[in-house]
């Protein structure tokens, strides 16, 4: 630990005296390169009065000679001092020469330039105005005379510069008049850029504007409003990182042997230590094992208490219903109705229409109990079904035989057989569907929809209950949506879970075992489909089989 955070510490000291030295050196770069620039760009008007102070370059321009004019003030300016565009202008600021790229051109090309040009032209003129107004050293103070900024011509950024073309002797100015202008415009861009660097050895020069992302030292270049205009960037010289790289393979080398020390000795201690705590996490986790074996063998326990409660209710009822019209019919002769049909037969005298009606007495009762055995049967056959599908569903033998088919040939037959239930309970049971093609198995699914038909009639009581199918864009969706009494929040996901039931209380009043919802979902998701639930306490419950579209 100890070795640990003195090589942090090492390695801070380390770092923050490179970024030191390094802040230092770029520094200093960006001091003399804004000196550079500077220079570069005040020394524009200097580099045009080496050429337009001169009595020749007066009477030159006054004589309209281009040749002279090119070979003087445009052509052997751009050559020597890396101008990239020259023009003389007249007293009335128009051009009357025009040089581009070592080239004479015609003056038209000054026009895209004028609107630019026009305020340091001004200012010239009102420089020549007031000097010729105070009659005092006038030659001394015209050649000194100067205006530049740096403009965006549109096309590229420029520095321009403007003096005006002045005799160099005093005898000249006696007749001095012409006032021509000279223009200089130098534009910035790598040229520029390598003309400041190359003295100073700046590394990839370059005007651009700022990324705060790069790594890069740079300048900026400002009109004479302060305002900036671009920056002259660069990659710094890193003197610091330069020797912090030179020094990392000996660094690397005494960092790797002391970490591999500290290595050593941790690695002996974390071993200790992992044992012990490994053997108290066996321990734990040998403890947890038995808390949830316990847990789930009481869980497992009550399930089959209940189940086997559940069942027994549910078969035991059908069955007493059985056994007790059976027995009825095995003394069918004790029934009051038997027993006057035997004393009629017995009488002398029969009366043919009495005999008749206490048969028909015997026979109503006898087909009662017929019809009470058959529904009683058909309850025990499908609670022993439900157990059957549960079983085969568990042990995964249960298989579907999907087809196409629409969906109305489906669940029309359902509702027809479910509107039954609904009327003796007195519900409404409305529909609303649609034809439309699915991939599902007929059988499966009609099952599906009775359970959930079912389902929905046995805990509603009052109101009604609905069935609507619903065509999305890859799925069908059938809603079935009942006012019952509603399940709680916290149950709407168990009750997909076999043998569970809501309501413990309630449920009694309701035949089922709590196989129904949890068989049907499972068929849904064998046939590619699902159920889904929501519901509110007191309102309702809405259950929705999705099945794929054919």
């Amino acid at each position: 630990m100890v070795f640990g955070l003195g090589l942090l510490s090492l390695s801070f000291i380390g770092l923050n005296a490179v970024n030191l030295v390094d802040e230092a050196a770029v520094a200093k770069q960006e001091r003399i390169a804004s000196r550079k620039l500077e220079q570069a760009v005040s020394k524009i008007p200097e580099q045009q009065r080496s050429a337009t102070v001169w009595d020749h370059a007066v009477r030159k321009t006054m004589e309209r000679d281009k040749v002279w004019m090119n070979a003087n003030l445009g052509g052997w300016m751009q050559e020597y001092f890396g101008h990239d565009e020259n023009y003389v202008l007249d007293k009335d600021n128009k051009p009357i020469f025009a040089s581009a790229f070592g080239e004479v051109w015609s003056t038209e090309i000054y026009e895209a330039r004028a609107q630019t040009i026009r305020p340091l032209v001004a200012e010239i003129r009102e420089a020549i105005f007031q000097a010729k107004t105070k009659q005092e050293d006038i030659s001394s103070i015209l050649s000194e005379v100067e205006a530049w900024d740096v403009f965006d011509l549109k096309d590229k950024l420029a520095i321009v510069s403007v003096v005006p073309i002045v005799p160099d002797t005093e005898n000249e100015f006696q007749n001095y008049v012409a006032e021509n202008l000279h223009v200089a415009v130098r534009y910035v861009d790598d040229e520029l850029a390598n003309e400041i660097s190359s003295p100073i050895e700046l590394e990839k020069a370059a005007f651009k504007d700022l990324d705060s992302s790069l790594m890069a030292a740079h300048v900026p270049l400002t009109d004479r409003s302060g305002n900036v205009i671009t920056w002259l960037s660069w990659t710094p010289d890193l003197p610091g990182t330069d020797l912090a790289y030179k020094l990392l393979p000996v660094l690397l080398l005494s960092a790797s042997a002391l970490i591999s020390l500290i290595t050593w000795v941790t690695f002996h201690l974390i071993r200790v230590s992992d044992k012990l705590q490994m053997s108290e996490a066996t321990a734990l986790s040998t403890i947890r094992m038995l808390e949830e074996a316990k847990d789930d063998a009481k869980v497992a326990d009550l399930a089959k208490i209940n189940f086997l409660s559940v069942v027994s209710h549910e078969l035991r009822t059908p069955l007493t219903v059985i056994l007790g019209y059976a027995r009825l019919g095995a003394h069918l002769k004790q029934m009051p109705p038997a027993r006057k049909l035997a004393q009629a037969l017995e009488s002398d005298n029969v009366c043919l229409d009495e005999v008749k009606k206490l048969a028909d007495e015997i026979m109503e009762s006898s087909v009662s109990g017929m019809v009470k055995i058959e529904k009683s049967g058909e309850h025990l056959l499908f609670l022993v079904n439900q157990l059957l599908d549960y079983a085969r569903i568990e042990t995964g033998r249960l298989e579907i035989e999907p087809e196409v088919c629409d969906i109305t040939y489906v669940v029309a037959p359902v509702v027809e057989q479910m509107r039954v239930l609904t009327e003796e309970k007195g519900l409404e049971l409305t529909t609303e569907l649609k034809s439309a093609m699915v991939y599902a198995d007929v059988v499966r699914t009609r099952q599906i929809v009775i359970n959930l038909l079912g389902n929905a009639i046995k805990f509603t009581e009052t109101g009604g209950v609905s069935l609507s199918v619903k065509e999305k864009v890859d799925v069908i969706e059938i809603v079935i949506q009942d006012s019952g009494i509603g399940i709680e929040n916290k149950d709407l996901e168990r009750v997909f879970k076999a043998f569970y039931q809501t309501d413990s209380s309630y449920s009694r009043t309701v035949e089922g075992v709590g196989l129904g919802l949890s068989i049907a979902k499972e068929l849904a998701n064998l046939e590619g489909g699902d159920i889904t639930v929501s519901s509110e306490v007191g309102v309702g419950s809405t259950f929705t089989l999705t099945l794929e579209k054919a």
